[in-house]
């Protein structure tokens, strides 16, 4: 393992339990807002109530989103902007530089990014999860941080309410395992894996605070949650 693959695996994990520590303290400080015994009320799976208006996918919307997720713009450019820093790192030194090597791991990056919204949607499907990324409609920088952030862990089921995604977290597992078949002697193994999820998971929380921030730039019109509850 290299030099720099430790302290990255390090940060990606530390990222993963720091954000996951959001995920898990949400509910309570909605509790607190809103009195104990409505904290009491609430299941303890629904990590938040549902907004209003929401309306779940229908299995067209669901194939949709899939082929937008996997052939975007904004995917190509994930997995370009991923290869070239890949490139400057020398990593995997195997795939050596120039052309070639970026060639090679451009590949890998799109190709991990195929396997994972493959396994999404399967699984999305399966579940009833929505993972379309809901902007919070809420004013404060400290709530739409942690809202963005959250969302990351989070799908919306059919009721409106958001849990745990297991679709999204499993395929990106799923991923950064599979991925490890085509790749050298120098970034195969469990530890590798494990650093490449939690880029995976950090990677897409940026891209919700962005989503959150600077909708604009990415010129879609993402749904807004309406409600009044920052938690949502």
């Amino acid at each position: 393992m290299t030099d720099f693959a430790m302290p990255t695996t390090t940060m990606g994990l530390r990222f993963v339990l720091a954000a996951g520590f959001i995920v898990q303290s949400a509910p309570a400080q909605t509790g607190a807002s809103t009195g104990g015994a409505n904290r009491e009320e609430q299941p303890s799976v629904a990590l938040s109530a549902a907004p209003a208006g929401y309306v779940p996918m229908t299995q067209t919307e669901r194939l949709r989103y899939y082929l937008n997720h996997m052939f975007s713009a904004e995917s190509v450019l994930r997995s370009a902007t991923g290869s070239a820093i890949n490139q400057e790192l020398d990593t995997p030194h195997e795939w050596g530089q120039g052309a070639e090597g970026y060639g090679r791991r451009f590949g890998s990056s799109y190709g991990t990014h195929i396997i994972q919204s493959t396994a999404m949607y399967g699984t999305s499907a399966v579940l009833h999860e929505d993972n379309r990324y809901f902007r919070s409609g809420q004013t404060g920088f400290g709530v739409r941080l942690k809202y963005a952030i959250a969302s990351t862990f989070l799908a919306r089921h059919d009721d409106g309410t958001r849990h745990l995604s297991f679709s999204r977290i499993g395929s990106d597992a799923a991923a950064a395992v599979i991925s490890r078949a085509w790749q050298p002697p120098s970034t195969i193994g469990p530890v590798h894996a494990a650093h490449a999820f939690g880029i995976f998971v950090g990677v897409e929380a940026a891209m919700n605070v962005a989503r959150e921030f600077l909708p604009a730039i990415f010129h879609t019109h993402d749904p807004v949650v309406m409600s009044r509850n920052p938690a949502h």
